[in-house]
């Protein structure tokens, strides 16, 4: 009898607290890029104050503080290509598990 009852317990999984599709890997990893979607237009929108900023506190000289925007928006601009790319992939991702009849853990 114990044995049966150790059995049944051990099929039991264990509760999640908070809502489950928040838990999700692939949930967190959306919200992430997301979050990082935001944080690059955020310092996008910025970039020439930072800029301003920089060479007010003598990071660079005045002469240099154009060159020093197309820099920064060109990095912002790349990272800006790198997480929409990566963005898709995990959506493609979840759309072919969800094809597939695929449920994640």
């Amino acid at each position: 009898m114990v044995d049966a009852f150790r059995n049944k317990k051990s099929n039991v999984i264990a509760p999640r607290f908070g809502h489950p599709s928040r838990m999700d890997p692939d949930t967190r990893q959306i919200t992430m890029l997301l979050l990082a979607h935001l944080m690059v237009f955020l310092i996008a929108m910025a970039h020439d104050e930072i800029v301003a900023e920089m060479v007010a506190e003598g990071w660079f000289l005045a002469g240099f503080a154009e060159r020093c925007e197309l820099l920064i928006g060109l990095a912002l601009f790349l990272c800006w290509g790198a997480l929409t790319v990566r963005l898709l992939d995990v959506v493609k991702e979840a759309a072919r598990q969800t094809d597939n009849g695929e449920t994640s853990p």
